[in-house]
């Protein structure tokens, strides 16, 4: 991997964990105060999404991690 795609890498996983925190709290906004099981669900959906992108990511750091909810 050349330095530039290290970066844009680092960088994309970086915006993918923030993203991911975003997420947490729609759902436990959406789980404790709006009561809506549909936008949950897709705030849940999207959030398995990125969690899925993460681990392709970290693989090519050599990193595997095994993430609750997500299938290997």
């Amino acid at each position: 991997m050349s330095v530039i795609e290290v970066d844009e890498k680092i960088a994309r996983i970086t915006d993918i964990l923030e993203q991911i925190e975003q997420l947490n709290k729609m759902v436990n906004f959406h789980k404790k105060e709006s009561g809506e099981a549909s936008m949950m669900r897709q705030y849940v959906e999207m959030r398995k999404n990125f969690l899925i992108e993460l681990q392709d990511l970290l693989s090519n750091f050599e990193i595997e991690v095994k993430i609750k909810d997500v299938a290997a």
